[in-house]
């Protein structure tokens, strides 16, 4: 039985296969401006459904077009930088040696890894978690390897 999503779930598969479909109705000419016509998203609906099972409204697929366009725009900003390349059969960004072994200079020694990792976005330690990472970090200690050319 068909359900209709209120919250869109793009799985990866089902990602995939809409990135897919939108690709075939581009290379036809469908896209106008930046858009499809509502007759094209009714379409792609339909096709999306037959290969997925899942049923999609015509905001969560402009939505989803839309953040896929914005991904899109931050990628090719990133691959635009010097130093920078994509590697299409791994997936991944790729830099040069020299641009890693620069940002290593900048960074080595005041960047914290493993334990000691912490984003600004996450919710400050209890003083006994404080206590837990420091007798951890006093116990073990950390390394970090730098290769100095100079020696």
């Amino acid at each position: 039985m068909c359900s209709f999503q209120d919250k869109a779930d793009w799985s990866s598969r089902t990602e995939n296969a809409f990135i897919r479909i939108v690709h075939d109705h581009v290379k036809k000419g469908d896209l106008q401006t930046s858009t499809f016509t509502k007759k094209i998203w009714t379409t792609i609906s339909d096709e999306l459904f037959e290969q997925s099972q899942k049923r999609f409204n015509a905001g969560q697929f402009k939505s989803k077009f839309n953040r896929l366009h914005k991904k899109h725009r931050e990628f090719s900003d990133l691959v635009a930088h010097t130093g920078f390349g994509c590697d299409p059969i791994s997936n991944t960004v790729t830099a040069s040696e020299a641009y890693y072994q620069t940002l290593g200079e900048i960074f080595n020694t005041t960047t914290a890894s493993g334990h000691l990792h912490f984003s600004s976005s996450q919710v400050p330690l209890s003083s006994d978690e404080d206590h837990e990472l420091e007798e951890n970090f006093l116990g073990h200690g950390v390394h970090v390897d730098i290769e100095d050319d100079d020696s």
